[in-house]
């Protein structure tokens, strides 16, 4: 009888577990799913908070530069202001795009495919970017230091000083960059 009853509760134990298993394979699908996409969401929303406050930092520093006449001691040639905020102002309109590139990605509808393609279209415009304001940066910051008010005074050793770190700074994002895009590439192979 014991071994008997031990079989019959041994088989309710089976039939109960064979119902109610599809409802927690369900349930479990359902919350891993979620959480990924949530996790998604949340890296997008930090590309995008990201992506918005460079272009905050962006325009602040514009203004910044176009007021320097007015506040800076440095004295810089107005045709230098001009061509250094229209680089910055070439930036900005790269960060619209880019910004827009991030809000066009659908999370839920794109594959991951699709995804990747977007994430390495802005890495590439990335790329691009900061190797064209670097060609017009650094030689405007080499030919401020010999400018002949900088001459020999201590806005031109300040003015080396900030283009050997922005120089060296800017070799190391891009290398960075250029590793992340092949990676990338790589990996959608």
């Amino acid at each position: 009888i014991k071994n008997g009853g031990l079989n019959m509760e041994l088989e309710d134990l089976k039939t109960t577990w064979k119902s109610v298993k599809p409802h927690i394979d369900s349930q479990l699908s359902e919350n891993v799913a979620n959480g990924l996409l949530s996790k998604r969401n949340d890296i997008k929303s930090r590309l995008l908070k990201r992506a918005l406050w460079e272009g905050i930092i962006s325009v602040i520093c514009l203004i910044l530069m176009a007021s320097s006449p007015f506040w800076s001691p440095m004295k810089f040639p107005y045709w230098w202001l001009a061509v250094f905020c229209s680089s910055i102002i070439v930036t900005n309109l790269y960060g619209v795009r880019i910004y827009r590139s991030l809000r066009a990605i659908n999370l839920w509808e794109n594959s991951n495919s699709e995804i990747l393609n977007v994430v390495v279209s802005i890495k590439r415009l990335y790329r691009n970017l900061e190797l064209a304001i670097s060609v017009v940066l650094i030689p405007l910051l080499i030919w401020l230091s010999l400018n002949p008010l900088f001459i020999h005074t201590w806005r031109m050793f300040f003015t080396w000083g900030i283009t050997i770190l922005a120089f060296a700074l800017e070799y190391l994002w891009y290398r960075n960059n250029i590793k992340q895009i092949n990676n990338l590439v790589n990996c959608n192979k």
